[in-house]
């Protein structure tokens, strides 16, 4: 059985069953949302992190507080230029002593806050490149920037984690590199209602619902059909927002279409001031 545990410094944990003799595989969302985005992929005591929007400090503190300050990032992974996702790319990437790697639209476009790291490597979408233990695979989302893209993980055994945020529309690229997860991070950042109804000026509200803007509850609980799968075990809603998106709207969406598809998984949300965590179990 699946169990959940909240520690004290407010830590959301998953733990599913693991094999004495696979390496400790898991993912901690530590940030996530407009105020910053911050996500920890590791296998083996070996990690990388994916966008750092919080400061290097911050970020720090959110690992420690994850129960992870032991494991040794190797390198950065950035998905695009927006601030929330980059503010502490280059004092943690020198503190650290690590690379970053970028699309060549988005190393252009933070070339001057990168210029002092310790190496920017260029990767294409589509194409798979190594890191820390992982084979990953970048693929391009849609987004008001110069050239996103997420990132697909696969461990050393083949269990496999997928993050897709920040994207207008899941195109058959993303459907497929982040098909057959075990760990599944999906953009749920609006309630097209709230969003609709709210405060925000019609041209914002229009570049949210654009197809280079953010995904919705409905679009990512649809979502699910397409990359649903017997090996699917967590889903984590992404990057919600605070004035347009309840935890309760987006959590509740996505169970609907997970339990109406008759996936056994659990549906977490992830939070922009707290990590949650998950770590995988073995392979069925």
């Amino acid at each position: 059985m699946n169990k959940y545990s909240r520690s004290a410094v407010g830590v959301t944990r998953y733990n599913a069953p693991m094999e004495s003799c696979a390496p400790a595989t898991g993912i901690a969302f530590l940030a996530s949302g407009s105020r910053g985005n911050a996500t920890l992929v590791h296998s083996g005591g070996r990690g990388v992190l994916v966008d750092c929007g919080l400061s290097a400090r911050e970020a720090g503190r959110r690992i420690d507080a994850a129960g992870l300050g032991r494991i040794a990032i190797e390198a950065i992974l950035v998905t695009h230029e927006h601030r929330d996702h980059i503010a502490g790319v280059r004092v943690l990437s020198r503190s650290l002593g690590v690379p970053v790697y970028a699309s060549r639209g988005t190393a252009h476009a933070c070339a001057e806050r990168l210029s002092d790291v310790p190496d920017v490597i260029v990767i294409r979408a589509g194409e798979e490149f190594g890191t820390a233990g992982f084979r990953v695979q970048a693929f391009r989302t849609s987004h008001d920037v110069a050239e996103p893209v997420g990132y697909a993980f696969q461990d050393t055994i083949g269990r496999r984690i997928g993050i897709a945020t920040d994207t207008g529309v899941l195109t058959a690229e993303i459907i497929e590199a982040i098909a057959a997860c075990e760990v599944l991070g999906i953009e749920a950042n609006h309630d097209v209602a709230m969003l609709n109804a709210g405060p925000y000026p019609y041209h914002l509200k229009q570049r949210i619902l654009s197809d280079r803007g953010h995904l919705s509850n409905a679009c990512a609980a649809g979502a699910l059909e397409p990359l649903g799968s017997d090996r699917l075990r967590t889903i984590v809603a992404l990057h919600l927002s605070e004035q347009n998106n309840l935890p309760r709207l987006a959590r509740t969406s996505m169970l609907a279409a997970a339990t109406t598809l008759g996936l056994r998984a659990d549906v977490l949300v992830a939070h922009q001031l707290q990590p949650v965590c998950c770590v995988l179990g073995e392979r069925s």
